[in-house]
């Protein structure tokens, strides 16, 4: 009956598994946002609250915040690669921290599990953004299929 009041029998919306990743994307962004605020990241800050703003109209499913969603999804991938490359770069620094505090015995093994805990927190990173990074192309990809732009409604002409 409420399909039938609003005019738009067919609109009764299926779970899409592409729609999960808009709200991924929103809930990082949105703790993102906390953290750049803390932090006083101002750059981020506004960068993260584009990324909830699309977010939102993708997961409402506005025509607008599809094709933006496509390319936001495609520099995301390309942020979390860039990064990432440079975190792998930096690899080898967890090494030399490790034998200079090997080298100051007065630091003890408070050191070395500081050391052991940065290093895991690193490879979290790195796993989270080799994961983030096929994720991302697929989101954009099914963004321009077609049965998944018929699912976004088109802009009112007013």
């Amino acid at each position: 009956m409420a399909l039938a009041v609003r005019g738009e029998p067919s609109s009764a919306r299926r779970f899409a598994v592409w729609a999960m990743g808009p709200w991924i994307l929103l809930l990082i962004a949105a703790m993102g946002c906390l953290q750049y605020l803390q932090h006083a990241e101002y750059a981020y800050l506004a960068a993260a609250a584009v990324v909830i703003v699309v977010c939102a109209g993708c997961i409402l499913r506005q025509s607008w915040a599809r094709s933006t969603m496509r390319v936001l999804a495609v520099l995301l991938a390309l942020w979390a690669l860039v990064t990432g490359v440079q975190m792998l770069q930096q690899w080898g620094d967890f090494e030399h921290a490790r034998q200079a505090a090997q080298a100051q015995p007065q630091l003890g093994e408070v050191a070395l599990w500081m050391i052991a805990r940065a290093q895991r927190t690193y490879e979290v990173g790195l796993a989270l953004k080799a994961a983030a990074i096929p994720l991302l192309v697929w989101l954009s990809w099914q963004l321009g299929r077609p049965s998944v732009v018929a699912q976004f409604r088109p802009r009112r002409r007013d």
